[in-house]
């Protein structure tokens, strides 16, 4: 329950952060609200799931599903980004990753995570590889899941979280692999 609460708090200082001013969005003609309304549309944020998992479900893939929906203004246009969704499952933490690059990633990448709450260090420029084969292709403008093994003492300070304003989640040095 306290993941959850940590991540519905990330989402909603997110989405507090995104939000428009509401008087320059008020001035804005009605060709261009129409205009950047069908931007908004064809660049949607979509959920994407491994082949083998097409058509399957599971708490994850549902959960997946519902932030893509719920807070399609993840990540920043033209980035790569990873949140932590607030689930653990088998001694492993959910993070998704998020594609707003122009470009379908359709190589294997390479890349690290560094990932701190409160100044305790739960992974530490941890190298991470995301197979194709294994995890799927991610188009521009989707998200999919990873899953990272933690151990106990990981665990524990994940567990812990509370305060999002106390997480740092960073990814690093990414690489197609050749």
């Amino acid at each position: 329950m306290k993941r959850m609460m940590v991540l519905l708090a990330s989402v909603l200082v997110l989405t507090a952060c995104a939000q428009p001013n509401k008087e320059a969005t008020a001035n804005k003609t009605e060709q261009t609200t129409k205009a950047s309304s069908s931007a908004k549309e064809e660049q949607a944020l979509k959920f994407v799931v491994a082949p083998q998992y097409e058509g399957k479900t599971s708490d994850l893939i549902e959960l997946g599903k519902k932030l893509v929906k719920e807070h399609p203004e993840l990540g920043s246009e033209g980035n790569m980004a990873l949140y932590f969704t607030g689930a653990i499952s088998e001694g492993r933490a959910a993070l998704m990753l998020v594609n707003k690059t122009d470009v379908d990633i359709k190589k294997d990448l390479n890349f690290s995570i560094s990932w701190s709450y409160d100044g305790k260090s739960i992974l530490d420029n941890q190298k991470v590889s995301y197979f194709i084969k294994d995890s799927g292709e991610l188009p521009s403008h989707s998200a999919t899941l990873i899953l990272l093994p933690l151990n106990e003492e990981q665990l524990g300070i994940v567990d812990g979280m509370s305060d999002p304003s106390k997480m740092m989640l960073k990814m690093s040095d990414v690489s197609a692999v050749e």
